[in-house]
Order: structure tokens, then sequence, then C-alpha cells
């Protein structure tokens, strides 16, 4: 069942009514036989799956509470994460290491005189991915951590199956904090006008942006990375700038109608975007982009390594090799390892230009100029878009024929049909100018009603329900109308 469905639609409106007609004690079983729906909508078997890790996680945080020594207590722990890992390697990495071994044997075989593997010999298996399991694993992970540093366990089993498998969350996060939402659950959820409005706008906000945004672009993509050889150098540069924004409406957008659709029943899950592409360097875009993957990584891996505690080497040894398993943890593909090691890389650039601004006055005033600060936002983003190439690329040789075309003078091969033309005969431009208006509206609005002065004043007016529900149905019906003529699954749900 994807958000952007029409089954989602009527779905969720009917969890939603019949969750607040319940009494308190029942609504916590209904969103949980409503999550176990939802998720097995796609694939029923994977249920099991998603119910046995649940039960294991489950157990073994009592137990780890329970635990009379730090040593009994290490051990439960390991043999949580090793439950965890195995299962996320089993599904996600089997045949990704299986392939890699293939190709090293085929890549050594002439030089040192192997034979030739047979073509039943280290073949991949018949593994389907779980929707989400990167994101529920990740979250099982970071509840044992918890728990093993003193964190009381969860004792209600339905609280904590309901932590696992809440749908606003469950497939591509973003991936929440136990204490936060278990708090929610022991203090009790209560209806708030005003947090169901936001939610619904926030539902509203989120289709347009994968909508009418992201499915767009994702046309352009499609077409510039299936014949990159025959772009020009500026159709190229245009193709990883739609692919830049792509991902970001795609997933954001993704984010917002899970955020809202957990809002609407009356729970708060974490932000994950803040404007990523205003960033100033790559350092300020891993606090904007998908935060609760970047502060996981952080709080999970990068910490626990030594962070920047072991000096500048060990600190950047560190950034490499959380960025690389960051990587990792998107797919199984080496692309995906370089792209987190592209990052990785950068960071500890990064870090190292940090320190020289911390210690020279005149690099201080250089980067406190407006126009070093427009560079900044200029080049982070350039940076990124770079980056973006190998993320989205099949195949490392597809990729090094984006990076000709963009750091190459090359004239297009197809003048009728450039990636700049295809973009001025879709619904983008008036689908972005939309959004710019709406979003500048909004943020003008936001800001005036938090008592911070506005460039204009703007009465607060209050809307009957009958005209927010006309138009909602407009904004529903503007939303189909700038859809491309095919659905584009969520980029995150390969995750």
């Amino acid at each position: 069942m994807l958000f952007n469905s029409l089954t989602y639609l009527l779905f969720l409106p009917i969890v939603t009514l019949v969750y607040w007609l319940l009494p308190a004690r029942a609504r916590q079983v209904l969103l949980l036989i409503a999550s176990y729906f939802f998720y097995m909508s796609w694939m029923k078997i994977y249920g099991l799956l998603l119910f046995g890790l649940t039960a294991a996680n489950f157990i073994i945080g009592l137990f780890i509470g329970r635990a009379k020594t730090h040593a009994n207590k290490r051990l439960i722990f390991t043999a949580g994460l090793a439950i965890n890992l195995g299962c996320l390697v089993l599904f996600k990495y089997t045949n990704f290491f299986i392939e890699s071994l293939r190709q090293t044997y085929t890549w050594m075989a002439p030089y040192l005189d192997l034979v030739a593997l047979p073509s039943n010999v280290l073949t991949e298996l018949p593994i389907i991915l779980p929707l989400g399991i990167s994101f529920f694993v990740f979250e099982f992970i970071h509840y044992l951590v918890d728990v093993f540093r003193g964190e009381k366990a969860v004792t209600s089993p339905v609280r904590f199956a309901l932590f696992a498998a809440f749908f606003p969350s469950q497939i591509a996060g973003p991936i929440k904090r136990f204490e936060d939402f278990e708090r929610q659950l022991v203090a009790g959820i209560h209806f708030k006008k005003e947090m169901f409005q936001s939610g619904v706008y926030l539902i509203a906000q989120g289709m347009f942006k994968k909508v009418a945004l992201g499915d767009n672009l994702a046309t352009l993509v499609q077409a510039g990375f299936a014949n990159p050889t025959m772009m020009s150098t500026l159709d190229t540069w245009v193709c990883v700038m739609a692919f830049a924004l792509q991902i970001y409406y795609d997933f954001s957008g993704y984010t917002d109608i899970g955020r809202g659709s957990a809002m609407v029943l009356g729970f708060s899950l974490p932000e994950n975007f803040n404007m990523p592409y205003m960033a100033t360097s790559l350092r300020d875009f891993w606090h904007r982009w998908h935060i609760s993957l970047s502060t996981w990584l952080r709080d999970y891996l990068y910490i626990p390594m030594g962070g920047s505690r072991k000096g500048k080497n060990a600190a950047s040894m560190n950034l490499m090799i959380t960025m690389l398993l960051g990587g990792l943890w998107h797919g199984a593909s080496w692309h995906y390892v370089v792209w987190g090691a592209f990052h990785g890389a950068g960071l500890a650039v990064n870090r190292v230009f940090d320190d020289a601004v911390a210690k020279s006055e005149a690099l201080k005033r250089m980067t406190e100029s407006i126009a070093w600060k427009a560079f900044s936002h200029v080049f982070t983003f350039m940076v990124v878009c770079v980056g973006w190439v190998v993320f989205r690329a099949n195949n490392m040789a597809e990729a090094m024929n984006i990076y000709t075309g963009m750091f190459t003078l090359r004239p297009s091969t197809t003048p009728d049909a450039t990636i700049l033309q295809l973009f001025f005969q879709s619904p983008l431009p008036v689908a972005l100018t939309l959004y710019a208006i709406a979003y500048s509206g909004f943020k003008l609005y936001s800001k005036y009603t938090q008592g911070v002065q506005a460039p204009i004043p703007l009465p607060q007016i209050r809307v009957p329900v009958y005209v927010q529900a006309a138009g909602l149905t407009g904004f529903a019906m503007l939303v189909f109308g700038l859809a491309p003529q095919q659905s584009i699954p969520f980029i995150y749900f390969q995750f």
C-alpha cells in the first residue's frame, strides 16, 4: 500500500475515524492491527518476519534490563545485535556478497590460472527484500543499545509491537526513538484540533511534493540516465539537478505524509529535513538531510567508535567508516559504498577546513562575509549533486558517463528532445511556481503567528470546516491534474 495510492487515501480516514471513536484503551490495539494490515498488504509472509523480530527484541530487552551482572547484560545484548544484523545481512546483503565474490573470482581467474566458474555456482538466491527492514532493524538496535545503557525496557508487548510496526513510519522512517514514542503512549493520546489540522495539511503538502514535483522530475531523470552519452553538458547538469530535487521531494514528501498521518492520530514523529539544499557545507547538509538517520549514525556508530575524542586522524577515519556503512545501508551495491566514501571524505575535508578557520582570524573574517556565504551555498549544492550521480546510477560505468557529460564540453546528439525542453514541456514549471508561492506564504504566515514581525501584516483568519474541506478537495484535484501518467514508487522503499 503506497502513501500516494487511492487505497491509502481510503485506509487512513477509516482507521482515523474508528481510532478516535474507540475508547482510549482499545486504540493501541487498533493501530497495531492496522499497521500489520498496512505492512502485509504488500507481502503477507513478511508480516511474520516483522512479528518474529518484534517478539525477539521485546524478550531480549526484558532480559537485558533484568540481567544481574554486566557480563550477562553484555552477552544478551550482543546476541540481540547478532540477531538483528544477521537478519538484515541475510535479506539485504546475501546476494550482494555472492555477486561480489563471483565478480572477484572472474577478475582474478586469468591472473591465477583458475578455471571459469560454472553457471550454477555462486548464483543469486531468490530473496525479496522486505520493505522497511533497514529502518525497523535500526530502531530495534537503537532500542537494545539504550536499554543496555540503562534505559528502562518496555514492559507492554502491545506498546512495543506498535513502536516497531507503526504504519506512518514503518516503511521509510523517520527512524523513531523508542523513548519518545513510549512517552507519548504512556502519557496518553488525546485529540487536539490544531494538531489534527496540521496533520491534514502536512499530508496534502507531502502529496504535492511527491506527485506533482517528485514524479514529474523522475520522468526527466529517467530520460537522462537511460541515455547518458546522448546528453549535452547543459542537459547533463539539468538532469543531475533534477535528480537532486526529485530525491528531496520524493523522500521529504513521504516523510510529510507519514508525519501528517501520525499527527491525525495524535502522535508526533521527528522531522527528517530542514531545507538541506540551503546548507553551507557538507557537515551542515548532514544536519539537515535525513536527520533521523544522520543522528542515528552519529549516536550509535560514530560516537561509540570514538568520535573525535582520539585525535584528528582518528576522527577522520571514524567519519569515513561511518559514511561507508551509511552508504552501504542505503543499498547492497558498490556504487552506494562509493557514495558513502565520497561523503566521508568530504566531511573529513570539511572538518580540516573548520579547524583551520577556528585558528585563523583572516579565514574567520572571510567565511563571515556575504560573498563567502553565497559561494558556500552554491558550492555545497554542487558537491552534493556530484555525489547524487553515483547514488542514482545503476553502476559505476553509468556514473562515469554522467560525470563525463558534466565535466567536458559535449553537444547534444538529440537536439529536438533535450532534458531542458522536456522540463518546459512538463507540468514542472507550473508545479514549482505554485509550490514556491505556497511555501513562501506559509512561512510568512508562520513567522507572523509566532509573534515575529512579518514584512506585511496578515490577519489570523479562522476558516470554516466546510471551506477547508472544499479547499482540500480542490487541492487534491490540482495534485492529480499535475501528476504524470506513470506512478513512480518512493525511492526509499528500496532501502
